[in-house]
């Protein structure tokens, strides 16, 4: 039996995904971070770990982000619906009584995250607009030339934009206390989720399940970083992210 092919926008996005994938590998190799001086005094298991999550939490492998994507959208649906909320809330405040004042925080902390996590789809979806405008195969997204020139397409206003949800992701992964209570929330969520499969769906466990690793990951990236250094390896960050696109820019007007 042939294979069957993948659907054109899914083509499109997985080859926009690889694209950014073998980019941020390079750019958060230790002799490139190592230039900008926010990183001074982060340690070099700070930036390999901080290189892991981009990789493993925010751009894996193009199947797994598209479970990621379809949970964490899932998800972001669950933490707004009161209905579907409420037995989750009753079963943590009988568990978690002694932080049960922090949950309301706890569970906006934990939102924030989520969707600061979804935001950072927006540039990737603008470059698959731009590429269907152009009617490019995935095929051809796979040389480099054409890929930056895509990004050069995309107003430098959005690109902006998407280092800011970047960043933004970050902040939030930094508020270490309110993530702690929202990550036992949400293994008492898992518990709840379990018992009632005529309220939840495996969809929904999914996207629990999924959430809650983003949290521990954040939570353990961010555990052996002293709080006064969060500021500097945000910025770090940012520096990073910045030279990368203002290069980019730079090859694309070469090439063009």
């Amino acid at each position: 039996m042939a294979k069957k092919q993948q659907e054109p926008g899914l083509e499109l996005k997985h080859a926009v995904l690889a694209f950014y994938r073998s980019e941020l590998q390079r750019r958060y190799q230790l002799k490139n971070v190592r230039r900008f001086d926010s990183f001074s005094d982060i340690s070099d298991k700070q930036i390999t770990e901080l290189r892991e999550f981009f990789m493993e939490q925010i751009y894996p492998e193009p199947a797994e982000r598209d479970q990621l994507d379809l949970a964490f959208d899932r998800l972001s649906g669950m933490l707004r619906s009161p209905k579907r909320m409420q037995p989750l809330m009753g079963a943590a405040l009988a568990s978690l009584w002694r932080i049960g004042h922090r949950l309301p925080a706890a569970i906006s902390a934990g939102r924030s995250t989520i969707d600061a996590y979804v935001k950072t789809r927006l540039l990737e979806s603008a470059m698959i607009a731009e590429a269907q405008r152009l009617e490019l195969t995935g095929e051809e997204l796979s040389d480099r030339n054409k890929m930056i020139r895509l990004i050069h397409a995309v107003p430098e206003k959005q690109v902006m934009t998407l280092i800011q949800d970047i960043l933004n992701l970050f902040r939030a992964l930094t508020n270490v206390e309110m993530l702690k209570v929202a990550a036992a929330f949400m293994r008492q969520c898992l518990e709840v989720l379990e018992q009632r499969r005529d309220l939840y769906s495996d969809e929904d466990r999914e996207g629990i399940r999924l959430g809650l690793a983003l949290l521990e990951q954040g939570l353990e990236l961010f555990k052996d970083v002293d709080k006064p250094h969060f500021p500097k390896l945000i910025n770090g960050i940012h520096q990073v992210e910045l030279d990368w696109y203002h290069g980019v820019r730079e090859q694309a007007e070469q090439v063009a």
